[in-house]
């Protein structure tokens, strides 16, 4: 019988080595992933506001009328609406004014301190918002906590993501 010398290829027990260094890997990760996957959530609602706010902004320049964002506690959305009911009053008016959309928060992101008048920010058809003001959406899942908070100047209308802090 013809043995070769240069045989190329892995043994079964190399295999099994390398299956147990990944599986050990992959455990070590596991935990790590799940609070990615939660500060990936937050960052992507903070965005989705910013996104809302922004778009209510260069609506209300655009079409020269009144547009504004309604931040509701109760069931953890935010609602982009068009200003149709009293143009001086600043708030939503669930009756009369028109809404665009409306945006549930996605799993454990939670509205948090809301610091505009009436939970809402109306921009004007110069683009300037209503009132400065703050909101703050924070994230709890499980071991981590985490907080973003996005802020509109209200001269300006000047909608801004600040980065925010995760704690585990």
């Amino acid at each position: 019988m013809n043995r070769r010398l240069n045989q190329k290829g892995l043994t079964v027990l190399e295999l099994a080595i390398v299956a147990v260094v990944v599986g050990i890997i992959s455990m070590l990760a596991i935990p790590q992933f799940g609070k990615v996957m939660e500060r990936l959530k937050l960052k992507t609602a903070g965005r989705d506001v910013v996104s809302a706010l922004r778009l209510a902004r260069s609506s209300a320049v655009s079409q020269k009328d009144q547009f504004g964002v309604y931040f509701d506690y109760n069931s953890n959305q935010y609602v982009l609406f068009h200003d149709l009911a009293n143009p001086s009053s600043f708030t939503y008016d669930v009756g009369s004014d028109s809404v665009i959309v409306t945006k549930d928060l996605p799993g454990n992101v939670n509205l948090g301190y809301i610091s505009f008048p009436n939970l809402t920010v109306v921009f004007k058809p110069n683009g300037s918002a209503q009132a400065s003001g703050q909101a703050t959406l924070y994230s709890y899942g499980g071991e981590h906590y985490g907080a973003m908070t996005i802020d509109v100047l209200g001269s300006t209308g000047r909608v801004k993501l600040i980065s925010g802090e995760c704690f585990d």
